[in-house]
């Protein structure tokens, strides 16, 4: 199998297992790209705080899982 096609696959299987934490980081991206939210600075710096823990969990799950024997 081609790496970009496994790759791929991992990515859909990712979103499948940890679906709700990527809803949060979509959700958090929305937010981030609204206009009038865009305008609070410490609200955007605690958007990107946020969405960067989200970001850290999926990428710590997504090692444990792949580091898992099969």
């Amino acid at each position: 199998m081609p790496e970009e096609t496994w790759t791929a696959e991992l990515a859909v299987q990712a979103g499948r297992d940890h679906r709700h934490e990527m809803a949060r980081w979509l959700a958090l991206e929305v937010l981030m790209t609204d206009e009038i939210a865009s305008q609070d600075d410490l609200l955007m710096e605690r958007l990107s705080i946020l969405q960067e823990r989200v970001e850290q969990d999926l990428r710590a799950k997504t090692v444990a899982a792949t580091a898992r024997p099969s």
